[in-house]
């Protein structure tokens, strides 16, 4: 069974959907900033029925709004004019995953970031945070993936 979420209304036309069920979130997003917001107070949450600890949920956090963010950065619109991206998220045996979809079949290119410029440090941020990621491509997009341990979330099952 599933139960479909309230997500902020931005005023954009298009889909934006949830659904979850136990150990799993699933999101479809019309990317704008002003989800951003929406979206990790979901996805914390869920965290937190979860029982996931506060600094795997954190970690995995900044992670998927660093993610969701290079969406709207690094990705064009379609052609109704919607940046669509997917976010799932799965509680797993000793952690947490996330997938962030988008359709933009290139891969992110990792930048040597000037400590004074303002953005290029993404992809090093998500890397830092997360215990393990990987990309892969496909002619329709690419998927992002992250995963963050919470080893005390096997105690509490």
């Amino acid at each position: 069974m599933s139960t479909l979420l309230v997500t902020p209304d931005t005023g954009t036309p298009g889909r934006t959907t949830s659904r979850s069920r136990r150990g799993q979130l699933d999101m479809t997003l019309n990317m704008e900033a002003e989800l951003l917001a929406g979206v990790r107070r979901i996805v914390r949450e869920h965290l937190r029925w979860w029982r996931v600890d506060a600094e795997a949920s954190d970690r995995l956090l900044s992670a998927v709004n660093e993610l969701l963010t290079n969406v709207l950065d690094h990705t064009a619109r379609d052609d109704n004019g919607f940046r669509m991206a997917s976010l799932l998220v799965q509680q797993v045996p000793d952690g947490v995953t996330a997938i962030v979809r988008d359709n933009d079949p290139r891969p992110p290119v990792p930048v040597a970031a000037n400590p004074l410029a303002e953005c290029g440090r993404g992809l090093a941020l998500v890397r830092a945070l997360v215990d393990e990621s990987s990309v892969s491509t496909t002619d329709a997009g690419k998927d992002v993936w992250i995963f963050v341990s919470d080893l005390g979330s096997t105690e509490r099952r």
